[in-house]
């Protein structure tokens, strides 16, 4: 859950402040029962997350949980490459614990078949933004 609340709310607050800050600030946030629908309230009760509405906050989520599986096996791949597992271990610990944590989304991205499922077009949106961000660099 902290994943979704730090990969979501702080960039997604500071780019609203830099809006407003300009007059183009358009952010609208109604609150609404996410129990009423019966499909819903089964997901609900199940512990499940809801991505199934289309929202820029999901922009950044899937986001992070790609870096962090690429991180992942790109650090098991250099260690298998250079046997270098000593220099390695923290940062393969990192990027394991945010990928074990980041299951709800990569089921949310891949498995799920429910209309809880993370949009394509936001997957789609946030993998083109990963790519021109790691193409940059």
């Amino acid at each position: 859950m902290w994943l979704v609340f730090g990969c979501s709310s702080y960039p997604f607050a500071v780019a609203d402040w830099v809006l407003k800050s300009l007059g183009m600030s358009t952010t609208e946030f109604n609150v609404a029962s996410k129990v009423l629908i019966d499909d819903l309230r089964k997901r609900y009760q199940a512990g499940l997350f809801e991505f199934g509405v289309e929202s820029p906050l999901f922009l950044t989520i899937p986001i992070a949980a790609v870096v962090n599986w690429l991180a992942l096996v790109t650090g098991i791949i250099q260690v298998f490459k250079t046997g270098r597992f000593e220099e390695l271990f923290a940062q393969l610990f990192i990027a394991g614990f945010a990928v074990i944590n980041s299951w709800p989304i990569y089921e949310a991205m891949v498995l799920r078949s429910d209309k809880g499922k993370m949009p394509v077009k936001a997957i789609g949106v946030s993998l083109v933004i990963y790519s021109l961000f790691s193409s940059a660099f």
